[in-house]
């Protein structure tokens, strides 16, 4: 037998065992059986008796083939290495030692991109097969491998074409509506992919933006944990970079952000949760200035050393956004009711005033005096209030201590500058008075 013979012969074996080490489908639909992860242990006893010889075999396979032919094997080999390496999925692999997951994502990585772009009709008119409207949902394998595949497929060098860019958006919008919020992190999962690597013109002419967007924002509220709020919350600002006719003076998507941020910082679970949220409020903050990256840069800075809190400062100062003008008296208000959480331990306090602070000098600190003064008094006399008595409850720690100077510091400058003649008696004599508790705390 000839070195080509046996070539063949081991890539039609493979082919044969890539196909039967594919999930099952399933024998009922999502939404009429509760599944368990101990359902896939025979599942997961065969991968791991198993697939070690199945990556023998590849490797031999790739020594003796290289880079050329056997068309179906590569197609069949992508598509196991898409379904074990999704994730997270009821049936993902326990592998106790990391190696079998370890090496299918590394053969994703080593693969060359020639191999994913020769299979691409491939993988389309398969996945428009396993995937369609009235089956999908016993595609357990199918459906979190194209979610995989997008991941593996895409990046900054390949632009999803619009065939593929309309299939995905149809996959994402079908998968978001199951009742395991699993399927909704899968749906903005393909939306964030489709929305980063595709060409804008397409998004644009086939509207997909707006589509995404409208479903995305219906999600706010259903996700709990951090890695869901993230992916949301990136998704939907993967959106606003589509809208061409978005700018900072018409009432638009990013006043719906902001709105249903606010809200749900309120109703936030823990403090983890809260600061996330605080960081997508500071990000639409700065969202519509040109200096986009130098306040992102300045924002990066550890703002308790002082003179870095002045290049902060400086910077934020800069900002011109009408979005801020009209939010200022509802993140006034938010920043108070969550100042009562600064109370619940240092490390807390800390990463807490930490956000409030970058959220103070991005939404408040730009606004002109002329324009705040109205709410200043009431969020002066409460905030402040707070700031003293986190002091107490946390005994002066020094991390505590130095944020709250800061707040102190920004409050003293914003009214040291802004005050005019015109303006109400009450903001000097809050500057008074924050000039003897800055005295007294550095005492």
């Amino acid at each position: 037998m000839t070195c080509d013979d046996t070539t063949e012969a081991l890539a039609t074996h493979m082919c044969e065992l890539l196909e039967f080490y594919m999930l099952p489908e399933l024998k009922e639909d999502l939404d009429n059986i509760q599944l368990e992860t101990s359902q896939f242990d025979s599942y997961h006893s065969l991968l791991i008796q198993d697939l070690p010889k199945l990556y023998d075999l590849v490797q031999e396979f790739l020594l003796k083939s290289g880079d050329a032919g056997h068309e179906e094997l590569r197609f069949k080999l992508l598509l196991l290495i898409c379904e074990l390496t999704a994730s997270p999925t009821i049936y993902q692999l326990k592998d106790d030692s990391g190696n079998l997951l370890k090496y299918a994502n590394d053969l994703a990585s080593k693969l060359s991109s020639h191999w994913w772009e020769s299979t691409d009709d491939q993988f389309l008119k398969y996945y428009e097969k396993k995937l369609h409207r009235d089956c999908w949902k016993r595609q357990l394998g199918a459906v979190h491998g194209f979610g995989r595949y997008l991941e593996l497929r895409y990046g900054k060098k390949s632009a999803m074409s619009t065939q593929m860019l309309a299939f995905a958006l149809s996959v994402g919008l079908n998968v978001r509506e199951c009742y395991d919020t699993i399927y909704k992190q899968l749906g903005v999962k393909i939306f964030s992919v489709m929305l980063k690597f595709s060409d804008s013109k397409d998004i644009q002419e086939l509207n997909v933006h707006s589509v995404i967007y409208d479903h995305a924002l219906k999600d706010v509220y259903n996700m709990d944990s951090i890695e869901a709020i993230e992916s949301v919350w990136n998704c939907l600002y993967f959106c606003l970079d589509h809208f061409v006719d978005l700018d900072a003076f018409t009432w638009n998507q990013c006043d719906d952000m902001l709105e249903r941020l606010i809200q749900n910082v309120t109703m936030a679970s823990s403090p983890k949760v809260l600061i996330c949220l605080l960081q997508y409020i500071i990000r639409l903050g700065y969202y519509f200035t040109i200096n986009r990256s130098d306040v992102k840069t300045a924002l990066a800075m550890d703002i308790c050393e002082p003179d870095k809190l002045v290049a902060c400062r400086d910077v934020c100062l800069a900002l011109n956004v009408s979005t801020s003008y009209r939010w200022a008296k509802a993140i006034l208000q938010m920043l108070v009711l969550e100042s009562s959480k600064l109370l619940q331990g240092v490390e807390v306090c800390t990463a807490l005033l930490d956000q409030l602070l970058r959220c103070y000098l991005v939404c408040i600190m730009p606004i002109p005096l002329q324009a705040l003064h109205p709410h200043l008094p009431e969020f002066y006399g409460k905030f402040v209030a707070v700031l003293m008595e986190c002091l107490v409850a946390h005994e002066k720690a020094p991390p505590v201590l130095k944020l709250v100077s800061r707040f102190i510091e920004v409050f003293s400058f914003q009214l040291e500058n802004g005050i005019t003649e015109t303006m109400p008696a009450q903001l000097s004599e809050f500057k008074e008075a924050l000039s003897i508790v800055h005295h007294k705390i550095c005492e």
